[in-house]
């Protein structure tokens, strides 16, 4: 039977695994412009999150679905799953905004902008047709029955032309 991981060794794995993350954040930071101003505007979003998810203690579940996306000039973005939780969500933005303006960050936040997140998946290429099923010899003969019996031409060539193909 195999020992469990004692103490010791796990906090030696959890010491590893942030130095580890400090060594890579510090190389995002310090030798590259684009990802270190990418992983900073993460770690930015990650906090105005965690700040929205404060704010909004009072409903658990809207967190889960809605999330900052950006600020533009004095209005703060937000996207949602779906047009049910937008819906929730504007209920709560009066008191949101006062909540929210406590923070440094929002202190210029005029108006809070709910949006359904677009829905992004792959268009699918054109499918082409099965193979068509032909008509019997009994439904041929009635289409050719009853075209010939019809006075209007374009009906009839139509009908003839279905016969053709079959």
């Amino acid at each position: 039977m195999e020992a469990s991981p004692n103490l010791a060794e796990k906090s030696i794995r959890k010491l590893y695994t942030l130095a580890m993350s400090s060594l890579i954040t510090d190389y995002f930071q310090q030798d590259s412009k684009t990802l270190g101003k990418l992983l900073a505007k993460f770690k930015q979003l990650q906090q105005w999150n965690s700040w929205l998810k404060e704010c909004l203690e009072q409903d658990s579940l809207l967190p889960q679905h809605c999330f900052i996306v950006s600020l533009a000039g004095t209005s703060l973005i937000v996207l949602a799953d779906n047009p049910h939780w937008v819906t929730r969500f504007r209920f709560h933005i009066p008191a949101l905004l006062s909540r929210l303006r406590n923070y440094s960050d929002f202190a210029m936040v005029q108006s809070i902008c709910c949006k359904v997140q677009p829905n992004y998946e792959p268009v699918s290429p054109f499918k082409a047709r099965g193979p068509q099923k032909k008509l019997s010899e009994e439904n041929a003969a009635l289409l050719r029955e009853t075209a010939n019996k019809i006075t209007d031409e374009t009906l009839r060539l139509a009908l003839e032309k279905i016969i053709k193909h079959s």
